[in-house]
């Protein structure tokens, strides 16, 4: 019981003098714990302000750590800083009829904050292995796609050829190579096999660009018209997704160019079969096409024919041409 809250009973027998002392004894005690009651309250109180707002700021704190995170983390299916693209190969059907190749993306996870990009291998002695670093707003891009790119794109889907895309934005952040980039970017995230067609449209694009590129907006408008029309890659492209990604990308190309006889990424196109980056003329197709065979005979063994081709086997292959035979017969 409390002291405040004793029972009357306790002024029986005591001088009126004694009981107003115990009375205002009682008072005293009384407020006294009144007094401590409400200091616990209030460090109660306090102390729940503290926790739920800590709370907050953890929950707001995560948000926003994992928004930033996000910006960094790279496109699915480009582990490599590129997006690879290999051919099934045609055929010959019972009736004599071709079949022609397809030409998918392979898959890969995307680079995490921090995390080295995972250089492609590909075995040289089988398939000729091509990589290309591309800005989209350079017009030497575009030359060396209008000249050699169906060649090269074909030797894919004939299976004899692979091709890396690897787009860059030299023009800095906040240009129309970046956005050109990251509109790639988004593709391969999403749909990634898409991919080749997209980069066909840039380079395209590349001979009637305004001032300044295309806009975000138009960019989604090009990705469309080349068959990407889902709502994630839309709002990928206008949103910038993977801007820092490119801008890291980008100065990782100028850092150094993985499996390749450059040291690093100074103009573009840059054009690496085999690990040897090609110096030709970028309109000059029978230029482009010697290298290949040079390069494609170094890593094969295959010999020279004499007439611009090479042939390093015998064994004949389903669609009537032989293994080791240059893609440029």
């Amino acid at each position: 019981m409390s002291p405040a809250k004793a029972d009357k009973s306790v002024y029986d027998g005591l001088p009126k003098k004694d009981r107003q002392a115990l009375a205002r004894e009682l008072a005293r005690i009384q407020r006294e714990e009144e007094r401590k009651r409400k200091r616990r309250n209030r460090i109660v109180l306090r102390t729940s302000l503290v926790v739920a707002a800590v709370a907050v700021v953890a929950v707001v704190g995560l948000a926003v750590y994992n928004g930033i995170r996000a910006t960094f983390v790279g496109p699915a299916n480009m582990a490599s800083d590129g997006i690879l693209f290999t051919g099934s190969g045609g055929g010959t059907a019972a009736d004599g009829s071709t079949t022609q190749g397809t030409v998918t993306a392979t898959t890969t996870a995307a680079l995490q904050p921090g995390e080295q990009p995972t250089p492609s291998e590909l075995d040289t002695s089988t398939v000729l292995r091509v990589t290309e670093y591309v800005d989209y707003a350079s017009p030497d891009v575009a030359t060396f796609e209008t000249a050699n790119g169906g060649a090269l794109q074909g030797y894919v889907a004939a299976g004899y050829a692979s091709i890396e895309l690897h787009p860059v934005a030299l023009e800095g952040a906040d240009s129309y190579s970046a956005r050109a980039a990251n509109a790639l970017a988004c593709v391969a995230n999403t749909t990634p096999d898409a991919g080749l067609a997209v980069h066909n449209a840039l380079v395209a694009a590349q001979a009637t660009l305004p001032a300044g590129g295309l806009s975000n907006d138009e960019l989604v408008t090009l990705v469309q018209t080349a068959g990407v029309t889902d709502a994630a890659t839309a709002s990928c492209i206008t949103g910038n997704e993977f801007s820092d990604w490119v801008a890291d990308s980008t100065a990782r190309a100028q850092a150094s160019i993985p499996n390749s006889d450059v040291t690093a990424l100074t103009t573009v196109p840059l054009v690496v079969i085999d690990g040897k980056a090609y110096t030709g003329g970028l309109d000059d197709t029978e230029a482009l096409n010697s290298f290949i065979t040079e390069v494609f005979s170094a890593a094969t063994g295959a010999t020279d024919t004499g007439d611009g081709t090479t042939d390093g086997s015998t064994d004949d292959t389903t669609d009537g041409t032989s293994e080791g035979t240059t893609p440029t017969e």
